[in-house]
């Protein structure tokens, strides 16, 4: 009988042991968060600071990381206009980046109140490149200097081009370089570098209506318009979420419909 529990005992005790440390040696996997951002690009306010503003409010509720408008903030790019915008801009406490629209007539009077004109922003692995290709003689050998450089990192972040003329577009003809071919093929060249860096897609404005398309290798959004005048559309933006691997869009307008992609 007691050989019997000796027996029993030296069984057990191993597989418990064993039991022990192999409990003791699990460790959890941690959970991989993926790193995400979202933002929001209006274009085509035309001093339409009150839709404005109540767009930007949207945004804000909506967690908005950074809102950029891509042009025409005006109708002409008078400086009373342009700082009135701009106080609408300052007043909804969100970040914010702006890039001129052809209104924006007079690019010292742009400068002047927003201080730039074409910039990039860097948020984490996110970049986003403003590009200013508004004013009807094309970029400038400046601004294609530095654009050169600023798409280097896009092989490694996550890069978006915005702009406030399309270079493209599936059926109308208002994009970038309409009735000027020198213009033209400077929007030719900018595509194709925007492609060949790894620029994930183009968000621009102009047209004052939302739509998605790829079209000659690239993928463009038109963010819709602001304004309630001149607008073939109810006053509407875009909003982005994007990841490393996704971007998913939602065309957001005041009573905050989704119109999906």
């Amino acid at each position: 009988m007691v050989l019997v529990l000796i027996g029993g005992v030296w069984l057990l005790w191993p597989k418990e042991k064993i039991n022990k440390e192999t409990i003791i040696g699990i460790k959890p996997t941690p959970s991989v968060v993926e790193n995400k951002i979202k933002i929001a690009v209006m274009a085509d306010v035309h001093n339409d600071g009150e839709e404005l503003e109540k767009m930007l409010n949207i945004a804000k509720k909506d967690g908005a990381d950074l809102v950029v408008v891509a042009g025409d903030l005006t109708n002409s790019g008078k400086l009373t206009e342009l700082t009135n915008i701009k106080k609408v801009l300052e007043g909804s406490d969100v970040k914010y980046a702006v890039v001129p629209g052809n209104h924006e007539v007079s690019a010292d009077n742009f400068k002047a109140i927003f201080d730039k004109n074409y910039q990039s922003i860097r948020i984490d692995d996110f970049k986003f490149i403003l590009i200013d290709n508004s004013y009807w003689l094309g970029l400038g050998n400046e601004q294609k200097v530095w654009l050169q450089n600023e798409v280097l990192e896009c092989k490694i972040l996550v890069c978006l081009a915005i702009m406030h003329k399309p270079l493209n577009n599936t059926f109308s003809t208002h994009v970038m370089g309409e009735n000027n071919s020198k213009v033209a093929t400077q929007a030719n060249w900018l595509r194709e570098l925007l492609i060949d860096s790894g620029v994930k897609q183009i968000e621009a404005g102009h047209l004052h209506y939302a739509s998605s398309y790829e079209l000659e290798g690239i993928r463009t959004d038109i963010v819709g318009a602001i304004s309630r005048e001149r607008n073939t559309q109810s006053p509407r933006y875009t909003e982005l979420v994007i990841s490393k691997n996704l971007i998913e869009r939602r065309v957001v307008e005041e009573e905050i419909n989704d119109f999906g992609n």
